[in-house]
């Protein structure tokens, strides 16, 4: 190759590597600090770059509460009337659809599922709180029963009762499913974050100051059109106290938890002195005793039997079968829609049957003889009959069939012959 040729090559190659490619032009250079805008230095940091992947669908979380639950009236506004939502209820005098009260073990968890998919209400289970939860038709609980429960006869007892229940450990209170936070926006502006700590040991002797019988004074801030007690087998119920709050078996000791409520709610028996049986038997018996009472009173509208009644029939009793008596009148043409098919078959027409939050799962079938004293660690006389008598009473109150249970039970059962929940 000659010299000049040579030459010429190489001024074409340094020629080519000074020249920009279009790849080298299309690559962004970093801006220079001094260079960017306030809102790209803001926007740039990794705390901000990170954050907007937890901050944004955390606020579109609260968004989707706040705005149907508190404050509906905004979306009516920015769609200038074209959408409206249902009506906010929390803060207000508006009653919601129903209560139902139940014993623990009665099967609440399992009914608040069939109302809320069933028939599309917006129940909830064991909470009222309207502003950040979809219960503005009604709850399902054992707690709220407080209401129509009678208060300790003297001051110091209430106060011995609140305490007990309000100074209690979370684990404790967690178990028994009551929490402040249950009845709405604490007042105290206690911390969610917090699930237990002095705020809410306050609170919740507040609530609790208001909440106890509350139905029988007519001072319930929360009201109901219709209050309905469900009810379950009590020996089938007691079971299912047995097998979660029997420490070690039948004869062992008596959860914490239960001895807690138990004690603070029914302060004139004394239950640390029961077995774990009768603990638990004294606990549904006063318990549903009060309800019927409260019944009698009219305070609680009708009763049922979750192992017979289906979720159509649950809305007859609590009035959403008549336009005159529903709260919300949408209800009211979709359980007609639902309930009114010829289509017997239906889910909403078909007996509850119990599916979730089991327990005893073939491990305690109770008779009547194992309720006397003397039996599994019972430290009363043998033989004595106090807690059997309660509870065949209470069989034939809520009009079950006693002469179907067994005399000795504590035997193995067939497998799914007892389904339990809490």
């Amino acid at each position: 190759m000659s010299r000049s040729r040579r030459n010429k090559q190489e001024k074409a190659a340094a020629k080519s590597d000074s020249k920009p490619t279009a790849s080298t032009n299309n690559v962004k250079q970093p801006k220079n600090r001094d260079d960017m805008t306030m809102w790209e230095i803001f926007t740039s940091h990794p705390l901000i770059y990170v954050g907007k992947f937890i901050l944004l669908p955390y606020i579109f979380y609260l968004a989707y509460y706040f705005i149907p639950l508190q404050h509906p009236e905004y979306v009516s506004k920015a769609t200038a009337g074209l959408i409206n939502l249902r009506p906010a209820i929390h803060g207000t005098t508006t009653p919601r659809q129903l209560l139902i009260l139940a014993s623990q073990s009665s099967g609440t968890v399992q009914m608040t599922k069939e109302l809320k998919e069933k028939l599309h209400l917006e129940i909830g289970h064991e909470t009222v709180d309207a502003a950040w939860n979809y219960v503005r038709d009604g709850t399902i609980s054992w707690f709220h029963g407080i209401r129509f429960l009678t208060q300790p006869t003297t001051k110091e007892g209430m106060l011995q009762s609140i305490t007990g229940i309000c100074n209690d450990d979370f684990l404790n209170v967690f178990n028994m499913g009551f929490h402040p936070a249950e009845y709405g926006p604490p007042k105290r502006n206690c911390s969610y974050r917090t699930k237990w700590d002095a705020c809410w040991k306050k609170e919740c002797f507040h609530i609790l100051l208001d909440e106890w019988g509350c139905s029988i004074n007519n001072t319930c801030d929360i009201q109901f059109a219709y209050n309905i007690h469900q009810v379950r087998n009590p020996l089938r119920t007691m079971e299912s106290l047995v097998v979660k709050f029997c420490i070690g078996g039948l004869e062992g000791e008596v959860q914490p938890a239960l001895l807690t409520y138990a004690t603070a709610l029914f302060p004139f028996h004394n239950f640390r002195e029961d077995s774990c049986i009768e603990a638990a038997g004294y606990f549904l018996v006063f318990y549903n005793e009060a309800m019927i009472e409260a019944r009698k009173r009219g305070k609680i509208n009708s009763f049922y039997h979750i192992e017979e009644t289906t979720a159509c029939q649950v809305a007859e009793m609590a009035g959403l079968t008549s336009l005159e008596t529903t709260v919300y009148e949408p209800n009211y043409h979709r359980i007609q829609r639902i309930c009114g098919e010829s289509d017997a078959n239906h889910p909403a027409k078909q007996i509850v049957k119990q599916s979730l939050n089991k327990v005893n799962l073939d491990m305690v079938h109770l008779g009547w003889k194992d309720l006397r004293g003397g039996m599994h660690g019972s430290k009363r006389k043998n033989g004595d009959a106090t807690l059997e008598k309660r509870v065949r009473n209470l069989f034939r109150a809520l009009g079950y069939d006693e002469s179907k249970e067994l005399d000795v039970g504590v035997v193995p059962i067939k497998p799914s012959s007892v389904d339990t929940e809490l």
